[in-house]
């Protein structure tokens, strides 16, 4: 058995996402939704070993004094797959500083494992610091696929799309990225998803509604979450947030949905008018500072729903204006069709079902095929 630390192996593996490289613990992360590490392999028996961060937020039940708050440690959750295959040959939940084997056989075997995280960033953390061989890994021979990535919120996380109860409140178990709309879509498209989404967030932050992001904050890091997560576990004062390679990862398309949550600080905001003007400026800001970082190519298409489609007039009538004034041709308005809150639709918290999810990738498939060709 050979332990391969994974600064030593960077050429022989794909990770997919975007990923940070921690050089103090020497361990690779990938944690936005279906962040994925992949490796060709030859031998009997291949293991990982992972660093993971819980989620420790407290019930929202520990909001109301007549109870208390309920301790949890809800860790991050992975599906491995041999060769390409859209079903996974195992599920799993991961723990920090834990082996976990992805492979094994009573001879030696060659396949190509892939390793997806299943659970959001912000609650869940998930890193591998080395791989544990009877074998060989070999130099990794990359399929080129052009880029989908898809902004978004809970909706696009997949929160509690697995649940069997709609009164569940968030459990990574029953969160699984590999069956939402946008990973499905991916897979339809023969396009490689990445995700930026964290369940709750909107455009800017707004002291209305306690969210530590806006999504403004966070586009043009590589990973910001995990950078103050690692910054707060070793005390450290300051953090330089590593900028996103726009430039050498382009996105073909860019599903920004966005606006479920704007639409519950607007509720909260005392003064609604000046609240949802300050809507329309933070999300034609940041639509384009999206257009700024990848450039006039990328189709930027500008989605709203399944649950919430109180600001779609408002962000249909900011697409239309951003379309006169810029002449950018590549920028789209979309609206998924509403969920229903009973039924397979509703999983978690009456959020999308994976049967809703299928669904939603239906809608956005047919709407990506009737775009413009160049």
């Amino acid at each position: 058995m050979k332990r391969l630390p994974i600064w030593e192996i960077m050429d022989r593996m794909q990770a997919y996402g975007r990923t940070f490289y921690d050089e103090q613990d020497g361990v690779l992360y990938s944690n936005y939704t279906c962040g994925a590490f992949e490796v060709d392999f030859t031998g009997s028996l291949l293991a990982a070993s992972f660093c993971a961060i819980p989620d420790t937020s407290p019930s929202p039940r520990a909001a109301f004094p007549d109870q208390d708050p309920i301790p949890r440690e809800d860790w991050p959750w992975i599906s491995i797959f041999l060769d390409g295959a859209d079903v996974p040959t195992r599920t799993i939940c991961v723990h920090d500083r834990e082996d976990i084997v992805l492979f094994f056989s009573e001879k030696a075997e060659t396949h190509r494992i892939k390793i997806v995280k299943l659970t959001e960033n912000f609650r869940t953390a998930l890193g591998i610091s080395a791989f544990t061989a009877e074998g060989t890994l070999n130099i990794f021979q990359r399929e080129s696929h052009e880029v989908i990535e898809f902004i978004g919120d809970s909706i696009t996380c997949g929160f509690g799309n697995s649940a069997s109860d709609v009164s569940h409140e968030f459990e990574a178990s029953e969160e699984n990225g590999w069956l939402t709309h946008g990973a499905i879509a991916a897979r339809a498209l023969e396009l490689e998803p990445r995700f930026v989404s964290v369940s709750g967030i909107s455009v800017a932050k707004s002291s209305a509604m306690p969210n530590l992001y806006g999504m403004n904050e966070l586009y043009p890091y590589t990973d910001r979450i995990i950078q103050d997560k690692l910054a707060q576990k070793r005390g450290s004062p300051s953090v330089e947030y590593l900028p996103f390679d726009f430039a050498n990862h382009p996105a073909r398309y860019i599903v920004l949905n966005l606006g479920t949550n704007d639409a519950s600080q607007i509720y909260f905001r005392p003064d609604k008018k000046q609240a949802e003007i300050d809507f329309r400026e933070n999300y034609r800001a940041f639509v384009s500072t999206i257009r700024q970082l990848n450039g006039p190519k990328a189709n930027i298409i500008c989605a709203l729903g399944c649950m919430d489609y109180y600001l779609f007039d408002t962000v249909k009538s900011i697409v239309s204006r951003l379309r006169a004034d810029t002449k950018d041709k590549n920028i789209f308005i979309f609206k998924y069709n509403k969920m229903m809150n009973i039924g397979p639709d509703a999983g978690a918290c009456l959020h999308p079902s994976i049967h809703r999810h299928q669904l939603m990738a239906q809608e956005l498939v047919t709407f990506i095929q009737n775009l413009p060709q160049e």
